[in-house]
């Protein structure tokens, strides 16, 4: 089958750009929010030190996981 055959075959299976353009602005709306997001930055500094330190506790090297 000829390129330009296979190419309108498969034409009505790709998405339109109306519709890709859509869903674009969905996630570009979706990661502006996950920006926007004021969360503390000492909050997340305490929940990484407390992860870190429970990683380590109980090892079975003598060395820590993150130095």
């Amino acid at each position: 089958m000829p390129t330009l055959q296979r190419a309108r075959k498969l034409a009505p299976a790709l998405p339109r750009p109306i519709e890709q353009a859509r869903k674009n602005k969905a996630a570009i709306n979706l990661l502006d929010s996950w920006l926007g997001e004021t969360e503390d930055a000492l909050e997340h500094q305490q929940a990484w030190d407390f992860l870190k330190t429970a990683l380590d506790k109980d090892r079975l090297s003598d060395r820590p996981l993150f130095p």
